[in-house]
């Protein structure tokens, strides 16, 4: 007998793209996209259903319109934004950004430097550094840190990211068991989170 299960979906509608925007948007977003279905208003090309497989990543392709109401609970990259253009490597002296103000709602911040946030990531602020990332604050936006360390203290949020592996609650949960500085590393694909004294 077949059997059937309602469920509401999360969705994220993709307009026609060129396959390079499409590329960008699964590769920088991939950890954020594992519990939502990626609907695609025409069909993809096969390198990027390939790039979809690889990630484990729920889609669909259909020119039907979806009823429902747009979201803003989570920022994310557009799908129309071009591949990042290469820069000349900076000055050591802009390799770290000090943020010594509350990032609010909304904010997106995208860097290849290292990053220091003195203040609070306000829920729906996105963060993102090539390099490490500092927050001595209350965290609440999205993380995404792909240096080899960071460096939390009070996390409310479920979309921290470091170098591509989700944290899990357990971690989540570590790091928040008492009010100290977290130092966060990886060792080959293990976790480490150890108390900064």
């Amino acid at each position: 007998m077949l059997q059937t299960r309602q469920k509401q979906v999360r969705c994220f509608e993709l307009s026609k793209a060129h396959k390079d925007q499409y590329l960008n948007f699964i590769h920088k977003n991939a950890p954020l996209l594992q519990d939502y279905l990626l609907l695609f208003k025409a069909p993809p090309e096969i390198e990027v259903l390939e790039t979809l497989e690889h990630y484990g990543l729920a889609y669909s392709i259909s020119t039907k319109e979806l009823k429902g109401k747009n979201s803003d609970q989570i920022v994310i990259y557009e799908a129309t934004q071009a591949l990042s253009v290469v820069e000349p490597k900076a000055p050591l002296t802009e390799r770290v950004q000090i943020f010594e103000r509350h990032i609010r709602s909304g904010e997106e911040i995208d860097s290849t430097a290292s990053l220091i946030f003195l203040g609070n990531i306000n829920h729906g602020a996105k963060i993102v550094s090539e390099q490490n990332i500092s927050i001595y604050g209350r965290c609440e936006g999205i993380i995404i840190c792909m240096g080899a360390c960071m460096v939390l203290k009070n996390v409310y949020s479920s979309h921290i990211t470091f170098q591509g592996q989700i944290l899990s609650d357990t971690l989540i949960e570590r790091i928040n068991e008492n009010e100290k500085l977290k130092l966060i590393t990886k060792n080959d694909d293990i976790i480490q989170i150890k108390d900064i004294v």
